[in-house]
């Protein structure tokens, strides 16, 4: 389920958040506790609505800072044989691998993407350790860190 606030302008900011339904509850520390003409002062809305902004951007965008690992008992099948296409200048090619998707290994082909200065392209690959298969993804390499592999 997912739930909008509404768009509203204060003090010259619009702010829209959309995301799963946001409760006010545990929220109390943001409102003033008094009624006194200080807290009602344009700085301390400005501030509160800057915390929760922050709060909130910070607790939408902490979810793909998670690392995933992948580990399982099941060896992948041998690599498909593709058929690389001639690489234009500026691209290299990302061979196929053996994805893990719904308890199976489904097969991703490769393709080419634009190349890096400096950087060799080291592909997704299962490593195997104590009976157990561990997906590693591909990513870019500095070409001296190449030499060890």
């Amino acid at each position: 389920m997912c739930g909008t606030v509404p768009t509203y302008s204060r003090d010259g900011w619009i702010i829209t958040v959309v995301g799963p339904p946001l409760s006010t509850k545990g929220v109390d520390f943001m409102r003033s506790k008094t009624n006194g003409a200080a807290s009602k002062g344009a700085l301390n809305g400005a501030w509160r609505t800057t915390l929760l902004s922050l709060v909130l951007a910070g607790g939408i965008s902490s979810g793909s800072a998670l690392a995933r690992s992948i580990v399982v008992e099941i060896a992948p099948p041998p690599a498909r044989v593709e058929v690389v296409p001639e690489m234009r200048r500026g691209y290299t090619w990302a061979p196929g691998y053996w994805a893990w998707q719904r308890d199976r290994h489904v097969w991703v082909s490769g393709h080419t993407m634009r190349a890096r200065n400096g950087y060799q392209w080291a592909p997704d690959r299962w490593q195997e350790a104590n009976g157990r298969h561990e997906f590693q993804a591909g990513r870019w390499t500095r070409d001296s860190e190449r030499h060890g592999q």
